[in-house]
């Protein structure tokens, strides 16, 4: 039989359900030609979706869930630490409450059937996504002394100079170290 924590709190009643979905966004780029091919758009968080039943005569059980399902910090829907076996094996963590709570007189029997549902925190793929937004591209240095080019003899200088890149400074810089060959 499922069970459901929230923190320290255990989701009461009998008869639970619990299932997970997940939504892949993805947008058609076949264009205006009949292919089925997609443009992956990004995984969106999973959504953990809960039914259970709980008696009359529990009603402070019912009271306490509606308390757990509102309850908020910083101005957001307090989030919790789900401690649950579907979740958990599809790596769902954390969650709060989203969407509507139900609870609804059973014609069979003398309870309330509930359903809520929890929105992922933080899923795995918008924490991939927040890391490699935050690698950035380094500045590179070069901590060496910047070459011009080999003066030439005045005669021979031409009119106007080009301005060399870092490589061809460097290969300038070499060039003038080794010396001129022999023959030159």
């Amino acid at each position: 039989m499922p069970f459901l924590k929230l923190d320290d709190y255990t989701v009461p009643g009998y008869g639970m359900t619990v299932g997970l979905n997940g939504t892949f966004k993805d947008e058609d780029a076949s264009g205006e030609t009949s292919g089925t091919a997609k443009a992956k758009k990004g995984n969106k968080g999973k959504k953990l979706e809960v039914r259970c039943s709980i008696r009359f005569r529990d009603a402070d059980q019912l009271r306490e869930l509606m308390r757990v399902a509102e309850a908020v910090e910083k101005g957001d829907g307090k989030l919790y630490t789900i401690t649950n076996d579907t979740a958990n094996t599809a790596g769902m963590r954390q969650g709060r409450f989203t969407g509507t709570i139900r609870a609804e007189e059973s014609e069979n029997v003398r309870a309330w059937e509930v359903s809520f549902t929890l929105a992922e925190h933080l899923s795995v793929p918008e924490m991939a996504e927040s890391r490699s937004s935050k690698k950035s591209a380094g500045t590179q240095t070069s901590q060496g002394t910047e070459v011009g080019p080999a003066e030439q003899p005045k005669e021979e200088a031409p009119e106007e100079q080009e301005e060399l890149g870092w490589i061809e400074k460097g290969l300038q810089y070499l060039d003038d170290k080794i010396g001129p060959q022999e023959g030159e």
